[in-house]
């Protein structure tokens, strides 16, 4: 584990998150401060800085996951679209060096001028709800 990584943290169980899925390779779970309902990271276990410093077979299988997720949070939040973010270094506003894909649901009202929506704050208890409720729509394909 990188010294202060906050996805590693979860990843080891010494901070909590509403995970919506996981396995051997990575971990899902729903951003705490989240662009819209409904946006989750997906995060490879192993601590890569940059898409970049991941072999192709492994950015390969992240993406793979990333589309699986991104079907079942579009259902469940009956989203009107879907952006799925990654960056790479602080110019590209990468903020946690641990590489993370965003899958960010949006709605056609969420913003006026074509920007990002802001970010919100949800409780808790939607955060719980909203992750059971995308691992209820997985489990069900399972």
């Amino acid at each position: 584990m990188i010294e202060k990584c906050v996805f590693c943290e979860i990843i080891s169980g010494h901070r909590n998150a509403n995970i919506v899925f996981e396995n051997d390779f990575l971990i899902s779970f729903m951003d705490k401060y989240p662009l819209n309902r409904g946006h989750l990271l997906v995060v490879p276990k192993h601590h890569y800085q940059f898409l970049t410093d991941m072999k192709d077979d492994h950015a390969a299988k992240l993406f793979e996951m990333v589309n699986m997720l991104s079907k079942h949070v579009w259902k469940v939040v009956k989203a009107d679209g879907l952006n799925i973010s990654q960056s790479n270094g602080i110019a590209a506003s990468q903020d946690i060096f641990h590489v993370h894909i965003h899958v960010i649901p949006r709605f056609n009202d969420d913003t006026t001028d074509d920007s990002w929506p802001s970010r919100k704050t949800f409780t808790e208890k939607e955060l719980q709800s909203l992750a059971l409720s995308i691992k209820s729509s997985i489990k069900s394909k399972f």
